[in-house]
């Protein structure tokens, strides 16, 4: 039994040594730190209410249809903006 012993030791011993022999300790390239400006991100657009009381074609919900595409529109515009800015960021 003690002769087993020895021999387990002397392997856990051997191996242990074996393992840690052939590495270096190699360490992460450090991280790039970029200074860049943010990118805006426009604001949720307050859009016209439709009165739901109405016809879908009355003059009062034309009229907010038509103003709501408009806030839309640029809404889209300023993201794509955004979107823009961020690849640019991302060329540099």
């Amino acid at each position: 039994m003690k002769r087993a012993s020895a021999l387990l030791i002397a392997s856990i011993a051997t191996g242990s040594l074996a393992g840690c022999a052939g590495r270096g300790a190699t360490l992460p390239a450090p991280p790039v730190i970029l200074n860049l400006p943010d990118c805006p991100a426009p604001a949720r657009p307050a859009l016209a209410r439709i009165d739901g009381a109405l016809p879908f074609d009355a003059p009062a919900n034309v009229a907010a249809f038509l103003e709501r595409d408009d806030v839309l529109r640029l809404h889209v515009r300023a993201l794509e903006d955004t979107i823009t800015c961020y690849r640019r960021k991302r060329e540099k």
